[in-house]
């Protein structure tokens, strides 16, 4: 049993050590690319710098985001050389998106290539505090927001979430389940004091009465289950569904 113990041990450190290796070396490929791409876009080499961004933002793609910020940069300073200014506005507003925080350095980038980037930032900002509250928002922290929103009112956590048809249908939902379930226990209460107000010996009259308490009784439970059940339908709907795509 010890021997098994030492053979695992050991394998997860050989395993442990070949990640970090694969790791290492794939962003020792990643820094030669970017200072490959560098290099050819400040000699002016541009095809070459636009064709080595290229390949280095392919194999950042299979790492994370913030890995695709330097070759980006070379290729938005690439297309604003080639006067490709749109082109040039995509790759910085990408960046910026990865990252709100980047800015470029003032003194080591040209006047012109950091005219583009401050329009992508300006537009990027312009285009965040255009957006609902909860595009703005992380996932997490807007499912959050949503969810005690509609624990305080069915429907208003998907408005906020911009599921506005949703919303509408759990309010009207909730707001005629409701309504239906007061109406029928008022009616329960009414039925069951003249059951209750029955002094004359009638069995006739007796199990009349009784009978339409216990249906009124019934239809009154049942109604109180459908509410709580939109009730909770809304405020999981509230907690977990997505927040919703903006429309391009």
């Amino acid at each position: 049993m010890k021997e098994l113990t030492r053979a695992g041990i050991c394998l997860a450190y050989v395993l442990a050590a070949l990640l970090v290796a694969v790791n290492s070396a794939r962003a020792q490929g990643l820094d030669s690319l970017r200072q490959v791409a560098q290099s050819a876009f400040d000699e002016g080499r541009f095809e070459e710098a636009e064709l080595s961004a290229l390949r280095g933002l392919r194999e950042a793609e299979t790492i994370d985001d913030l890995a695709e910020i330097p070759f980006r940069v070379v290729l938005g300073s690439v297309y604003v050389a080639r006067n490709q200014t749109g082109f040039a506005l995509a790759e910085f507003r990408r960046v910026i998106a990865i990252n709100p925080a980047f800015d470029l350095d003032p003194v080591l980038t040209s006047p012109k290539i950091l005219e583009v980037f401050g329009t992508a930032k300006r537009e990027y900002i312009e285009q965040v505090l255009s957006q609902p509250e909860a595009y703005r928002l992380p996932e997490s922290d807007a499912k959050h927001q949503a969810s005690w929103r509609s624990a305080l009112l069915p429907g208003w956590g998907q408005q906020y979430k911009q599921h506005k048809v949703k919303g509408a249908v759990f309010s009207l939902a909730q707001v005629v389940t409701l309504a239906a379930f007061v109406a029928m226990a008022i009616e329960t209460s009414n039925r069951k004091d003249d059951y209750l107000s029955l002094h004359e010996y009638d069995p006739a009259r007796l199990d009349d009465r009784y009978n339409s308490y216990q249906s009124a009784y019934r239809t009154r439970n049942i109604l109180g289950y459908v509410t709580l059940a939109v009730y909770l339908a809304n405020y999981y709907d509230a907690l977990y569904a997505p927040v919703r795509s903006e429309k391009k």
